[in-house]
C-alpha cells in the first residue's frame, strides 16, 4: 500500500512516543554526552497525548506517516508560540530504519502545505546546533538561521538554533512550498 500521511489521532500517542525516542537516540547519540538523561517514555507519551488533544485548534495539525499499520514518521505544524503570526514546524521524526526513503520529505511538504493553508507567510523551527545532517537538509530546502538560540542541555553547552523560511505565495510556489529567491543577476517582474 505504501506510505500514507494523515492527520494524527488521539490513540497515536504510544506509537509517536516510541518513534520520538528511537529517532532522538539515533540522531542525537553523538551530540549528547552519555551522562545526559535519556528520554523517559511516560513523559514523552504524556507530551504527545497533550499535543494530540490540542490538534484541531486553529492552524495546528499533527501529521503522521504510516506504512501499512506501522507509524514511520511524524511532524507537527502550527503557529509559532512566540510569534503566532508565523507558522512553526516541530516534533519532526522519522523511524531511523526508514531514513533516506523520502518519508521526511513527504511529511515536510504536507506540513508546509498546512501552514500555507492557514495563511502563514513565514515559518520557524528549532534544530540542534550540532545536528549537522538535519541543518544541511533544512538549508538545502531554503531555511536560514535567524541567529536566535536557546539552551537545550546546559551541562554540555548544547543549544538549539532557530531557522526561518518564507512560505510561497500561491502563484509562485514550488513542490516543497518554498519561495526561492531569484538567482543573482536575474530580475523578476511582479
Amino acid at each position: 500500500m505504501g506510505v500514507r500521511v494523515t492527520a494524527g489521532r488521539g490513540d497515536d500517542g504510544p506509537c509517536l512516543a516510541q518513534l520520538q525516542i528511537d529517532a532522538a537516540l539515533a540522531a542525537y547519540g553523538q551530540i549528547f554526552p552519555a551522562s545526559a538523561p535519556a528520554p523517559v517514555y511516560e513523559q514523552v507519551l504524556a507530551e504527545w497525548r497533550d499535543r494530540l488533544d490540542r490538534d484541531g485548534t486553529p492552524g495546528t495539525t499533527t501529521l503522521v506517516a504510516t506504512d501499512d499499520a506501522r507509524v514511520v514518521g511524524v511532524v507537527v505544524a502550527g503557529p509559532d508560540l512566540v510569534r503566532p503570526d508565523r507558522g512553526h514546524v516541530a516534533r519532526f521524526y522519522v523511524a531511523p530504519d526508514r531514513w533516506g526513503q523520502g518519508i521526511g520529505r513527504r511529511l515536510y511538504v504536507a506540513a508546509l502545505g498546512r501552514l500555507r493553508q492557514a495563511h502563514f507567510r513565514e515559518a520557524t523551527l528549532w534544530v540542534l546546533e550540532h545536528n549537522v545532517r538535519a541543518r544541511a537538509w533544512y538549508e538545502r530546502l531554503g531555511w536560514r538561521s535567524t541567529g536566535e538560540r536557546k539552551t537545550v542541555y546546559e551541562p554540555a553547552g548544547i543549544d538549539d538554533l532557530q531557522y526561518l523560511i518564507r512560505l510561497a505565495e500561491p502563484r509562485g510556489h514550488t513542490l516543497d512550498g518554498v519561495q526561492r529567491p531569484a538567482p543573482l543577476g536575474s530580475s523578476t517582474v511582479s
